[in-house]
């Protein structure tokens, strides 16, 4: 009887170290995969819906600079993609991206349906950056995620020369 308890407490302790381990210890993988660069007025029509999204206030994104968009020459359109890989043993949750805007940056905005990376499994997400001019596409970007509710946040530099 006593060993079993003892063999028994050895177990849960097992467990529970795995546990915690999982979750003290699982991060996601991030690589830089691709960026696409595109003046705005090869996309009009998408601009013209940004536009509006914008007077109207309905962005599903994030607004960098307030007021009224210009014309689409005078923008242009960088799109990250990144391919994020969990080693860990537990889902991360809530997958989103966010970059951290310099001066000339005007809006982004990512996926809006909710990602899900399951362990061992890797997907790729991306954002759209619209940004007033050409200027150099490094960006720092932080990719914010859920393990078992709690909140984690990877910054990744991305830098197309690199």
């Amino acid at each position: 009887m006593k060993t079993a308890a003892i063999v028994l407490i050895v177990l849960v302790l097992a467990v529970g170290g795995c546990f915690g381990w999982a979750l003290f210890h699982t991060n996601l993988q991030v690589t830089g995969k691709a960026l696409q660069t595109l003046p705005a007025q090869q996309r009009a029509a998408q601009f013209d819906a940004l536009r509006a999204a914008v007077s109207q206030r309905s962005l599903l994104g994030t607004v960098i600079k307030g007021g009224e968009l210009g014309e689409a020459e005078n923008y242009s359109y960088y799109i990250y993609t990144l391919r994020l890989k969990n080693n860990g043993l537990v889902p991360a949750e809530m997958v989103e991206m966010q970059i951290a805007p310099t001066e000339s940056d005007v809006l982004f905005y990512g996926d809006t349906q909710e990602t899900v990376i399951r362990p061992g499994e890797q997907k790729d997400v991306w954002c759209v950056l619209l940004t007033q001019g050409a200027p150099h596409s490094v960006r720092d970007i932080y990719i914010t995620y859920y393990l078992w509710g709690h909140a984690q946040e990877v910054k990744f530099t991305y830098d197309d020369a690199r």
